[in-house]
C-alpha cells in the first residue's frame, strides 16, 4: 500500500513536469524557424508543428505555465537556502517506485506506454518532487523519539514484505473448495480445473493466477496470504474463505525484496512525519509563486 501511495502522488506532477522538460529542452531555440514544418499526416491532410503547439497551448497551456513558474519559484528557494537533492536519493526514490513493478525495466515500459516518458523525464519529475518536499519541510524538526513512536506503532517496517505470485480456484462452497483439493491431490492439474470451476471471472481466464500479491494485502484473508508466503513454489493449500465464497490457492513463487537499511526507513519516516506538519505541497507552490513575484498577463485568473 506505500508503495501505491507513492505512485498515486507522484502522478499528481507527471503531465507538468513531462510539459516543462519539454520546455526545458526547447530553451535557447527559437521557435519560430520550423513552426511551419509539417509534423503528421492523414487522409491527405497535414498538421503543422505551429498547428500542433496551437492546440497543445488551448488544452494545457493554463498547467504548463504554472509548472514553468512553479519550478522556478522552487528551484528559487531551493537555493536561498541551501537546499539540494543527491543524486543517490533519487535513485533511492526510483527503486522503490519499480520495486512495486516487478522489475526496472517493466517500471519504466509502463511510463512509456502509460504517460509517454521516457526515463530521463521520470527521473526529473522524481528529482522536482524531492526538491518541493525538502522545500516545504525546511525547519521543521522531527526527533529520534517521534520516530521511535512511529516504530513501535508499525514494526513491520523494520522487515521486508514477501511478494506472493499466487493462483486461485475459487469456489461457492466450502464443500466445493474441498472437493477441488481433493482433485488437486489425486493429480489433476490446476489451471485446467480453475478455467473449468473457478467462479472468479479474471483470474479463471489465466488459469487462476491473479498476479503478485504483498503478504500484508489488507483486501485477502491475511490467514491465506500468511499461509501463500510459508508454502513451496508449485505447494496448493485451502479451503480459505474469501469474499463470495472459498479459495483453493497456489503460491508460484515468493520474492523478498531487498529492504533499505534502518537508516534510510528513519529518514524516510522523518520525512513523511515532517510532511505531515508542512502545507499541502500546492499551496507552498502558491506560496512561492507569490514570494517571488510571479505575474500572468495571459489569463489573471491563473493568479488566484
Amino acid at each position: 500500500m506505500r508503495k501505491l501511495v507513492f505512485v498515486l502522488a507522484g502522478f499528481v506532477l507527471l503531465l507538468s513536469v513531462l510539459l516543462v522538460w519539454e520546455w526545458r529542452k526547447g530553451k535557447g531555440t527559437n521557435g519560430n524557424d520550423d513552426d511551419g514544418e509539417i509534423i503528421a499526416k492523414v487522409a491527405g491532410q497535414s498538421i503543422s508543428l505551429r498547428q500542433w503547439r496551437e492546440e497543445l497551448q488551448k488544452r494545457h497551456g493554463d498547467e504548463v505555465l504554472l509548472a514553468m513558474l512553479n519550478r522556478i519559484a522552487v528551484e528559487t528557494e531551493a537555493k536561498r537556502l541551501g537546499i539540494t537533492v543527491p543524486e543517490q536519493e533519487v535513485e533511492r526514490e526510483l527503486q522503490t517506485a519499480a520495486s512495486g513493478y516487478g522489475s526496472e525495466e517493466l517500471y519504466y515500459s509502463q511510463m512509456e506506454t502509460e504517460l509517454g516518458m521516457s526515463r530521463e523525464e521520470v527521473r526529473e519529475e522524481t528529482w522536482y518532487r524531492l526538491l518541493l518536499q525538502a522545500v516545504a519541510t525546511a525547519g521543521i524538526v522531527i526527533g529520534d523519539e517521534q520516530i521511535d513512536k512511529y516504530l513501535e506503532q508499525d514494526p513491520g517496517l523494520l522487515r521486508p514484505v514477501r511478494e506472493i505470485e499466487l493462483s486461485i480456484i475459487k469456489v461457492n462452497t466450502e464443500r466445493d473448495a474441498q472437493r477441488v483439493m481433493d482433485r488437486l491431490e489425486d493429480g489433476e492439474n490446476f489451471a485446467d480445473l480453475a478455467e473449468a470451476l473457478s467462479i472468479d471471472e479474471d483470474s479463471r481466464l489465466r488459469g487462476g493466477r491473479i498476479g503478485t500479491v504483498e503478504e500484508d494485502n489488507p483486501f485477502w484473508p491475511q490467514e491465506m496470504l500468511q499461509t501463500a508466503a510459508d508454502l513451496d513454489p508449485g505447494a496448493v493449500a485451502g479451503p480459505f474463505q474469501v469474499e463470495g465464497g472459498y479459495a483453493v490457492i497456489r503460491t508460484d513463487r515468493v520474492t523478498v525484496p531487498k529492504m533499505p537499511s534502518e537508516r534510510e526507513i528513519r529518514e524516510q519516516i522523518r520525512m513523511e512525519l515532517a510532511l505531515d506538519q508542512a502545507p499541502p505541497l500546492q499551496k507552498v507552490e502558491n506560496d512561492l509563486r507569490a514570494k517571488y513575484g510571479a505575474a500572468i498577463d495571459i489569463d489573471k485568473g491563473l493568479q488566484d
